[in-house]
């Protein structure tokens, strides 16, 4: 197996690399875009509704068939409600639900957050052995005559740290563009538990 082979592996393994990016991009776009959305809508009722007194019932109603992080936590409260707590209690039992819906809020942004560090790795695994290789072949004498040859090459193999920068860049501007959507997916869970206990 030569240098140049290697080099093309590391090459179409970048490729797959950005495939995979793209698609936890588009896939993690509709999550929050849908998440979010379905937040709002529980917040507005929830305010709107504060002064009802079949509030929790109400909830659970409209709510608990919904696959949202904010409108599964605001059943989980609900539920616990009705076990009579102390206030004090029903805090913690709102912090664990709040701590256990925190996985699926920020799910696969790990793969996003592994692209960022190994693409620029990658790309310069693949620009050392299109390099290696060729001054491998400078000095084999298949190129000795023709120096733009070599140079040929080493341009090319600069092409596989300048493709790892660049998914590392794209992948990083969506992370942080999610983490972002996170932290208002997991501050609406907090509006809604705080204002709905807030109400007992």
């Amino acid at each position: 197996m030569t240098f140049t082979l290697i080099h093309d592996i590391v090459m179409y393994i970048m490729v797959g690399v950005i495939l995979l990016a793209t698609y936890i991009i588009i896939e993690r776009m509709i999550f929050f875009s849908t998440i979010l959305r379905e937040g709002k809508d529980v917040v507005s009722f929830v305010r709107s509704h504060l002064h009802d007194k079949t509030l929790h019932g109400e909830i659970l109603e409209v709510f608990r068939s919904h696959k949202s992080p904010q409108a599964e936590a605001i059943c989980e409260v609900v539920e616990a409600a009705k076990e009579n707590h102390k206030h004090e209690q029903m805090e913690y039992i709102a912090q664990s639900i709040y701590v256990d819906k925190q996985p699926k809020v920020v799910s696969r942004l790990w793969i996003l957050d592994t692209i960022i560090t190994l693409s620029p790795l990658m790309g310069l695994l693949g620009t050392i052995l299109g390099i290696i290789d060729a001054f491998y072949s400078l000095s084999s004498g298949s190129v000795a005559a023709d120096p733009a040859a070599v140079s040929r090459g080493i341009g090319t193999a600069l092409y596989a740290t300048g493709v790892g920068i660049f998914i590392a860049l794209y992948a990083m501007l969506f992370f942080n563009y999610f983490n972002n959507k996170a932290e208002e997916v997991t501050n609406q869970m907090k509006l809604i538990t705080l204002t709905l206990l807030g109400a007992r």
